[in-house]
């Protein structure tokens, strides 16, 4: 609802917030000499704001020059205006949430590279320059070195005023947003309205896991679910016209905030699945435009003869079903059927989209190097959307986006917020220093964790949790025990859990088999997850229970997987044994879980473990099976991977990729025997994987770079 303070309270909620704050603007020769009174006043606004403001014009060469003046000047913030270098960032796929692309296998760079404002952010952070893109002179290419801290820990946030256009339009475009958030800055709203969405697949069409959110959501934004605030929470499955409610609710003059949960593209939100087939013909239709789609989109990766045979032999359909894929008449009829079920980037631009601030948790919605990407259609647009929070590559679904977002109805500027958000792709479209309305005469942000830790505000409590966790590390094991043990809110359990997971101590360990059966069902999700990347075979019982009883057939999904990681190993066997034994399973149950154990055993010892260790085949080969340690840590598959890193007789392309490897197994209770064993690789002749070696070793001392998604 559009509810305003006098002027001079937010003058007193400002001061307080930013006070001695320092932000620096950067912006490109051109663009200042094209817009310089939209700039200024941009400036000036953030003058009134309290904030000491620096503006830097200059016709950049390239980012090198950039970071040096953040170091030099350690601001709070920084905000880039106009055509700002595009640090691509390549060799760091163990910063990002999902992002684990071969960057052997393509040709295109931008492709296998995360466009990454962390370069700017995180100053330490070491990278190698690689080179400047011969299409696009914005993005310039670097490896993160060994010689960098292997984690992301901003010292400042940032925000991106990039418009989606690339032509001579980008100039107005920058001026009429600038000019139209000087306006709006100088009445904040208080944010006590907002719609949430989650889209298809993105729960694995689990309503206890939409439920849980909306509970979790409620815990931090109270105010909206009391007279005079209001939240609507769509879910896909509401109605099959579910695209022109969205666009509907999204244009109401009092929408303060949104949340997308949902699958996404650079210029897409893919909002709804196809809608339930009538009869056999229909389902017949839907089978033949899913893989169409699925092939189209292959043959732009330049895959298109693997996905035809993967389609054809799994889904066992003729392939006449797909022989015109590539008719255009088809084409066209497949596009306007899509484009009847999500939203793009046209759709935006013919949209008034009034929430001030949209949170897009689906990927590539954020890739701002691209024109009509379509965060930016939204924040440059015709509405009041101030910025967006969005990703420049694919992001993992079990992120906990909604992480600390309740300090926004505190006053928290966006950036501030975002600081927690380290991830490699992550970003602030807009301005970063646009905040909520409050009533707080102080920012939460001055307070100590201890008077965070005594409020009964859940999302300050959270924050309390979170800050107690940074600055006082392992030395606040025990209180963060306590507070799992006895706080209410799932919000503050679920921080204090993560804060435990990055200490990896044995309390942790223990503490899973009591948080898989937490009443908060994101808790108990994510607690199955890391019980597989820690792999002890203590959890086996805990994850069975969960896989076939659990209420949320997202967390059964989860603790399937966490079993696949399990079962290989031979430490199950005498434990499935016993409970096989027991009677608490019934033969259908035991025929899936000897079924499971034996399709997980064949396909890690004879389908990857036998292509790692034949010498007799291509080097490309094998270093494809290794990679899916990446994402599958099987604890059996330890030993060998360290058999091919420590060989100096082995191919150095392959042993690199093994030692890479090694680096994901953070979780892993053996992880200080991995150190130990790659430590003699720091010294050895073979530079690739000698600097692999360092890498994997920094990673797993310090630990996943987020434990929320090791």
């Amino acid at each position: 609802m559009k509810k305003f303070f006098s002027s001079v309270l937010v003058l007193l909620l400002v001061f307080s917030v930013a006070e001695s704050s320092q932000i620096l603007v950067f912006t490109d020769k051109v663009s200042y000499e094209k817009i310089p009174s939209s700039i200024d006043a941009y400036c000036t606004s953030l003058e009134d704001e309290g904030y000491t403001v620096s503006l830097h014009a200059e016709k950049w060469e390239n980012p090198e020059a950039i970071r040096e003046i953040l170091r030099q000047q350690d601001p709070e913030g920084a905000v880039f205006i106009g055509d700002i270098p595009i640090p691509m960032i390549r060799d760091a796929q163990h910063l990002t949430s999902a992002f684990k692309i071969d960057q052997n296998r393509y040709d295109d760079p931008q492709r296998i590279s995360v466009a990454s404002d962390r370069f700017y952010d995180d100053p330490d952070l070491v990278f190698d320059f690689i080179g400047q893109d011969e299409d696009n002179p914005l993005l310039f290419y670097y490896s993160l070195s060994e010689k960098s801290p292997q984690y992301i820990e901003k010292d400042l946030y940032s925000g991106r005023i990039f418009p989606p256009l690339h032509d001579e339009k980008k100039y107005s475009m920058i001026a009429e947003y600038l000019d139209r958030i000087v306006e709006q800055k100088e009445n904040p709203e208080v944010l006590d309205t907002m719609l949430t969405f989650t889209g298809h697949g993105y729960h694995s069409e689990s309503l206890n896991s939409w439920e849980n959110l909306s509970h979790m959501l409620r815990e931090q934004f109270p105010n909206l679910y009391i007279p005079g605030g209001y939240v609507k929470n769509y879910y896909h499955e509401m109605s099959r016209y579910m695209k022109d409610i969205i666009v509907r609710e999204l244009q109401e003059p009092e929408l303060d905030m949104a949340i997308f949960h949902a699958h996404g593209g650079d210029d897409a939100q893919y909002l709804t699945g196809y809608p339930p087939a009538a009869n056999a013909r229909q389902n017949i239709e839907e089978v033949k435009r899913f893989v169409r789609s699925k092939l189209r989109s292959a043959k732009r990766r330049g895959n298109y003869e693997e996905a035809r045979e993967y389609y054809l032999e799994n889904y066992d359909i003729p392939e006449r079903w797909i022989e015109n894929t590539f008719n255009e008449e088809v084409i066209r009829e497949d596009s306007l059927y899509g484009a009847y079920l999500d939203i793009y980037s046209p759709d935006v631009k013919d949209m008034q989209p009034e929430a001030d601030v949209i949170v897009f948790d689906e990927c590539y919605n954020g890739q701002f190097f691209k024109e009509n990407y379509i965060s930016g259609m939204y924040v440059f647009g015709k509405g009041s959307t101030v910025a967006g929070v969005a990703n420049t590559v694919n992001v993992r679904q079990d992120i906990w986006a909604n992480e600390l977002l309740g300090l926004l109805r505190h006053g928290i500027p966006l950036g501030n917020w975002h600081l927690s958000r380290n991830y490699l792709e992550s970003h602030i479209i807009g301005d970063p220093t646009f905040y909520f309305a409050s009533e707080h005469r102080r920012s939460p942000l001055k307070y100590r964790y201890q008077r965070l830790l005594r409020s009964d505000d859940d999302a300050l409590r959270t924050y309390g949790v979170y800050q107690m966790a940074k600055i006082r590390k392992a030395d606040a094991e025990e209180k963060l025990l306590l507070i799992y043990r006895t706080d209410p809110s799932a919000n503050v359990r679920l921080q204090a859990l993560r804060s435990l997971a990055a200490l990896r101590t044995p309390s942790f360990y223990e503490l899973l088999k009591t948080s898989i059966t937490d009443p908060s069902e994101l808790i108990r999700r994510i607690s199955t997850n890391w019980m597989g990347k820690v792999g002890r075979a203590e959890y086996f019982p805990l994850l069975v229970e969960a896989y076939f009883h659990d209420i949320s057939t997202r967390v059964s999904f989860s603790a399937k997987t966490s079993l696949s990681l399990l079962f290989p190993g031979p430490a199950v066997n005498p434990i499935y044994e016993e409970l096989k034994n027991s009677g608490k399973l019934d033969p259908e149950q035991i025929d899936r879980l000897d079924y499971m154990q034996k399709y997980n055993k064949d396909w890690l010892y004879d389908d990857i473990l036998s292509v790692v260790n034949d010498t007799g085949l291509t080097t490309k080969k094998r270093i494809s099976r290794i990679r899916t340690f990446r994402n599958y840590n099987f604890a059996p598959g330890i030993t060998p991977l360290l058999n091919i890193a420590l060989d100096p007789d082995e191919d150095q392309a392959v042993r690199t990729a093994a030692v890479e490897a090694l680096g994901w197994f953070t979780m892993n209770p053996g992880y200080k025997r991995i150190v130990e064993a790659l430590e003699v690789l720091c010294e050895c002749d073979g530079k690739s994987v000698r600097a692999e070696a360092v890498k994997s070793i920094k990673r797993l001392q310090y630990g996943p770079n987020l434990s929320i998604t090791p």
